[in-house]
């Protein structure tokens, strides 16, 4: 059974995400949010994203985030470096 939409040859907006999915660049564009873990030592997500990249706090936890895999997703996610 079609719809009017699919009828007209409009595609419905999950068709148009679903489709977009083979794009590489479709994760750069809609990543999901890394969750915070639930014990304290990892950084905090809202700080780290209004610090500065250069500031005290991203290289106290850059540090930490070299050997530690959720605040490494968080930096990747922020597109701050590692290096």
């Amino acid at each position: 059974m079609e719809t009017a939409a699919t009828q007209k040859g409009e595609r419905r907006a999950l068709d148009k995400l679903v489709a977009g999915m083979i794009d590489p660049r479709f994760v750069l564009h809609h990543r999901r949010v890394p969750r915070k873990p639930a014990g304290g030592g990892h950084a905090d997500p809202a700080v780290l994203s209004l610090s500065p990249p250069k500031s005290r706090y991203v290289r106290k936890w850059r540090r930490h985030a070299r050997r530690c895999s959720a605040c490494a997703d968080l930096f990747r996610y922020l597109g701050l470096s590692l290096g």
